[in-house]
């Protein structure tokens, strides 16, 4: 039965009708729609009035989930819910409590978000943050979660990204810019991390392009290419993702960021689009964390790595040769040259991008010197043992005392060839398809 309008004195009253109108149970089809229709009507009609508090609204939001229409009718509830939303045939109370329910059981069920993309929702979420940009803080939020949530565990279609424009990109750097404490405003932070999982949705769409052989044009990424064009007018962004890679512990956060820097690294219009200081606290944040991740990081170190190269070569470090001595001990340890032998070999994928790290021209004169005053220490020692000497023993023989060698030379092969990973079916954050164009 679909909900009646009727009048409530209290908060109480609110929750009693809402627990006796969730309770039912409810096997046919056209009942299941109208359960739904009638949660939505009356939560909406009452969110402004009981729901104000955030946790009141989640708290809500729970039992929906929680009732037993939903839990025996997951897929038909969610695809109804989704398709009101779509349709555009609902008021933006209504929109709240729909964008909350397929939120938070999203993250529990992946299967929420891969419906959305489904039923083409992302393109609608995307317009509401664009063009329903004025109609309250409490709606966005929702929204740049649900955007953020969509695109964290999938990939977007080109179509999807095609209705993303400079304005829409230029509105969100806006926005970081005006609310640069991102520590007391959630919002700031959730706007920062569009941003983030934008350029990586660009980056695997790239991939997938390349890597087709179809005939599709390949889509700008509008993240770097506003940053390429305006970031002096955006530096608050850059400085945000530094301090937060700073103090970020959850890899998928960390791999966006990383991913990010990579693409501004590479892109000659945005090489120095850094403050200098904010560069040295970054170069910090490296040399810490490629000397403290664990064993176990493997992925995430490989992907500092391939950073560090660009960020070496391109930024303005290659100026100021920042922190040059602790990255030479750096390199020198990930290479295997000064670690302990209870150490793991290390992999060959590692030695390849440490010794791309070693060609930085304001580092490689060093390893070049380091390996030719090895190869002078060896040629030495072959010839000591060509020279006579005062001691001999009784039969003649000589003897030579012991000389101390270098674990090792440093030795660098040429530039691998770069190519384009096969992306088709590697998760995202995977080796694969972390950062375009690596070897």
């Amino acid at each position: 039965m679909d909900f009646v309008d009727y009048q409530l004195e209290n908060k109480e009253q609110f929750w009693a009708e809402l627990d006796d109108m969730i309770s039912r149970q409810i096997h046919s089809s056209s009942l299941i729609e109208s359960a739904v229709r009638s949660f939505l009507r009356f939560t909406a009609l009452y969110v402004d009035e009981y729901l104000v508090a955030d946790e009141d609204l989640m708290r809500c939001c729970y039992k929906f989930i929680d009732c037993p229409v939903f839990v025996k009718h997951r897929g038909h509830v969610r695809r109804k819910l989704i398709t009101t939303l779509v349709k555009g045939a609902c008021s933006l109370q209504m929109m709240v409590v729909i964008g909350v329910v397929l939120l938070l059981d999203g993250r529990a069920h992946v299967d929420t978000f891969e419906m959305m993309e489904e039923e083409q929702a992302c393109r609608l979420v995307i317009d509401v943050l664009w063009h329903r940009r004025d109609d309250g803080r409490r709606l966005h939020q929702i929204f740049l979660e649900l955007l953020y949530e969509m695109c964290r565990v999938q990939r977007l279609q080109y179509s999807d990204l095609e209705v993303v424009s400079d304005d829409f990109v230029e509105y969100l750097f806006h926005a970081v810019e005006q609310n640069e404490d991102y520590d007391n405003d959630p919002y700031s932070y959730s706007v920062i991390r569009i941003l983030l999982v934008l350029n990586e949705q660009y980056m695997l769409l790239a991939n997938r392009i390349a890597s087709s052989g179809k005939n599709f044009e390949q889509l700008e990424n509008r993240v770097v290419s506003v940053l390429a064009r305006k970031g002096s007018t955006y530096k608050t962004f850059g400085t945000n993702i530094i301090i937060l890679l700073n103090r970020e512990r959850e890899p998928c956060l960390q791999l966006l960021i990383l991913k990010m820097l990579y693409q501004l690294f590479t892109t000659q219009p945005t090489f120095e689009y850094f403050y200098t200081n904010d560069l040295r606290v970054l170069t910090d944040v490296f040399i810490r964390e490629l000397h403290d991740l664990p064993d176990d990081s493997e992925t995430l170190r490989h992907t500092f790595l391939r950073v560090l190269h660009p960020l070496l070569a391109h930024s303005q470090l290659r100026h100021s040769h920042y922190k040059r001595e602790e990255l030479i001990k750096l390199l020198k340890s990930l290479a295997g040259i000064s670690r302990s032998a209870h150490y793991l070999p290390i992999s060959e994928t590692m030695a390849r991008l440490v010794s791309r790290c070693m060609r930085v021209s304001w580092l490689a004169s060093y390893f070049m010197q380091d390996e030719l005053n090895t190869q002078q220490r060896q040629n030495d020692l072959g010839m000591s043992f060509l020279q006579p000497t005062d001691s001999t023993t009784s039969s003649g023989s000589t003897a030579s005392s012991t000389l101390s060698l270098p674990d090792m030379a440093v030795a660098l092969p040429p530039s691998p060839r770069r190519k384009s990973p096969d992306v088709k079916s590697t998760p995202i954050g995977s080796e694969n398809g972390l950062i375009a164009g690596e070897a």
